[in-house]
C-alpha cells in the first residue's frame, strides 16, 4: 500500500460529527478538509481533489443522496471513492446510497478499526497511526472526544430547550438524530441509547411530553457529571 498522506473530505452538518472525525484522523497520517452540506461538499471536492470522501446523508441545502448524483457525472470526481456515514442502518437507506454511487455504507455509532480498515481499502493507502509504538497505541483519544463533545454540548442544550417549549418535534428529531449518531463514538453510550428511546418517543402517535423532557434532563446529567469528573474538580 502507498503510505503518502490520504486527503479525507469529511462532508457532514453535525459539528459534533466532524469533530469527532477530525481529532480521530489527527492521530493518522493524513489530511482532513471539512464541509457542512453537500452544495460545499460539490465545491471542496472540486478545489481539493481528495482521496476519499466521507459523507452524511441528512443535510441542509442538499443532501448527501443529491451530492453522491451530481459529483458521479462530474468527470474529475466520479472515480473518488465514497463511504457515506449514516446514523440511519435501515435497508432503504443503504440501498439509496449504493444505488446513488456510494461505495460503502458505515452506520453510526462509527467503529474505528471498520473506518479504518474502509479507508485503506478503497484508496489502497495505508493509514499510519503517528502514536504507535511497538504495536501499541498510546493516547488519550476517547479523553480529547470527551472534552469536544462537552464543549459542544451547551449549544444543543439550548437548542433542546427551546425545541421542548415550542414542542417542535421536527427540531427535537434533528437534534436527537445526531446525538444518537456521535454520542457513542464520543465516549458517551448512555446518551446514544437514551437518544434512540427519545426518538422512538417522538414517533409516538400521542407524544408524552413529560417523557421527552424527564430523559432530556437526563442527558444534560449525565453531561454534567461527565464534565465534572473530566474536570476532576
Amino acid at each position: 500500500m502507498n503510505n503518502r498522506a490520504i486527503n479525507i473530505l469529511i462532508v457532514d452538518d453535525s459539528d459534533l460529527t466532524r469533530s469527532s472525525l477530525t481529532k480521530l484522523f489527527s492521530d493518522y497520517n493524513c489530511n482532513i478538509i471539512t464541509s457542512i452540506d453537500g452544495l460545499d461538499g460539490i465545491q471542496k471536492s472540486l478545489t481539493s481533489k481528495p482521496d476519499i470522501i466521507l459523507l452524511d446523508i441528512l443535510m441542509p441545502n442538499l443532501d448527501g443522496i443529491k451530492m453522491l448524483q451530481v459529483i458521479k457525472i462530474i468527470d474529475e470526481l466520479k472515480k473518488i471513492p465514497v463511504i457515506v456515514i449514516s446514523g440511519n442502518s435501515n435497508r432503504t437507506n443503504v440501498f439509496a446510497s449504493l444505488e446513488a454511487g456510494a461505495d460503502k455504507v458505515i452506520t453510526k455509532p462509527i467503529d474505528e478499526d471498520v473506518l479504518i480498515k474502509s479507508i485503506e481499502e478503497l484508496t489502497k493507502r495505508k493509514l499510519t497511526h503517528k502514536q504507535k509504538i511497538e504495536g501499541v497505541i498510546v493516547d488519550s483519544t476517547i479523553d480529547e472526544l470527551k472534552k469536544i463533545y462537552i464543549k459542544a454540548f451547551p449549544q444543543k442544550e439550548v437548542q433542546l430547550n427551546k425545541a421542548i417549549a415550542e414542542r417542535d418535534k421536527y427540531a427535537l428529531g434533528n437534534i436527537f438524530h445526531e446525538l444518537k449518531g456521535v454520542s457513542a463514538s464520543m465516549g458517551f453510550p448512555e446518551v446514544t441509547e437514551i437518544s434512540r428511546m427519545i426518538e422512538l418517543a417522538l414517533n409516538s402517535e400521542k407524544i408524552d411530553w413529560n417523557y421527552i423532557k424527564n430523559q432530556t434532563d437526563e442527558i444534560i446529567s449525565i453531561i454534567e457529571r461527565k464534565t465534572f469528573s473530566l474536570n476532576g474538580d
